[in-house]
């Protein structure tokens, strides 16, 4: 094979992933890469430094299924067309992932929620779990927490009859640069944000308990404070509350980013009282958050638990105010990487001039669990 013959982009990977084609995913990056930032249902191969010497036997004594295409992954997609090569002298059917995990940043999926008056399509950035949606009802729809290139959400809308009346954004976020303002401007879909968001462009501010109408169906704006200041939930009647990074299906918000220890203490607080808030919402009601901490598979399966599983499986919202406030400040996760430029970026609405593949690259570490 050519250079070029060996190559597979991350489209035609979703697609075998999607329809559960045989194929081995071989991560070839050094483990700690690894930890945080994977392809779902990959293995590992301890090769980077044997590969970066350009060592022949670099695979001797690793094993692999040899009635099945392999796929080798690093983090540029340079190193890994060397390790497709070696694999094909071996007699194996390898290609290499073109651009690597930088290209792999921007693969999804999607699960779906159909309900009486509104269908929700939850849309999964498969490496760095940011969660965005689509709810639609009759012939409109919003979508909370674009990630993606607009143009995701513009075919998904056309193959469902929905044309996209309103975007918005739960908070301003620190780990991915926001395409909220891009799909407004693509669509001509109203931007509304609440009437908290500290944002250097034009929006339509909505007020906490204020209604939106979307077909049918009436989402519920709720100020929900704590991971920042502006942060927003949105209910959808008793069915689902869009919680953003306020409260995930395994932990909370963390309440530090870009605040100093008083600070950080006082949004602690302020996230308890958005949490209680939540939990008081009807016990079957669907939390879909905006992140969750691992990679997204593509198994169709919608990400999300109700208030009373949530109440039963996080021991940290059965602990009063002060509890609380401790345990969420003794476990404060790392920091996300180019957290300050992206928050910047997004504040401003415009990343002109950088490049969304190595700012946003690498795991999202908003929750503390």
């Amino acid at each position: 094979m050519t250079t070029e013959e060996i190559l597979i982009d991350k489209d035609q990977l979703s697609v075998w992933l999607k329809e559960k084609r045989p194929v081995t995913v071989l991560d070839i990056r050094p483990l700690k890469e690894r930890e945080e930032w994977l392809i779902p249902g990959s293995i590992h191969a301890n090769v980077y430094d044997k590969l970066k010497a350009n060592d022949p036997a670099a695979f001797d004594g690793i094993e692999l299924p040899d009635n099945q295409p392999i796929v080798t992954v690093c983090g540029g997609g340079n190193l890994s067309v060397t390790a497709a090569e070696k694999l094909q002298d071996k007699g194996y059917k390898a290609f290499s992932l073109q651009g690597g995990m930088k290209a792999w940043n921007f693969a999804w999926n999607t699960a779906e929620l159909k309900l009486a008056n509104a269908k929700v399509i939850q849309v999964r950035r498969s490496s760095k779990g940011c969660l965005s949606y689509i709810i639609g009802s009759g012939s409109d729809a919003i979508v909370i927490d674009a990630s993606l290139d607009p143009q995701v959400y513009i075919d998904i809308a056309k193959d469902n009859g929905w044309v996209i009346q309103y975007v918005t954004d739960t908070h301003i976020h620190a780990d991915y640069l926001s395409r909220t303002r891009e799909l407004a401007q693509a669509t001509n879909a109203k931007h509304v944000l609440i009437d908290k968001a500290s944002v250097e462009y034009p929006f339509v501010s909505i007020k906490s308990g204020e209604k939106i109408n979307i077909g049918k169906a009436t989402l519920e704006v709720i100020h929900t404070p704590g991971h920042t200041l502006e942060s927003t939930s949105f209910r959808l009647g008793d069915d689902a509350v869009f919680t953003g990074d306020t409260l995930f299906v395994n932990g909370v918000g963390r309440p530090d980013l870009k605040a100093n220890q008083d600070e950080a203490n006082e949004k602690s607080k302020m996230l308890f009282q958005s949490l209680t808030q939540l939990l008081k919402l009807n016990e079957n009601t669907l939390v879909l958050p905006a992140h969750i901490s691992e990679a997204v598979a593509f198994d169709n399966k919608l990400i999300g638990e109700t208030i009373n599983n949530l109440k039963n499986k996080l021991d940290m919202l059965k602990l009063d105010e002060s509890e609380f406030i401790n345990f969420a400040m003794s476990r404060i996760p790392p920091t996300p990487p180019n957290y300050l430029t992206i928050a910047t970026l997004n504040k401003q609405g415009t990343y002109e001039g950088y490049t969304p593949a190595d700012l946003e690259a690498g795991a999202n570490r908003c929750a503390i669990a």
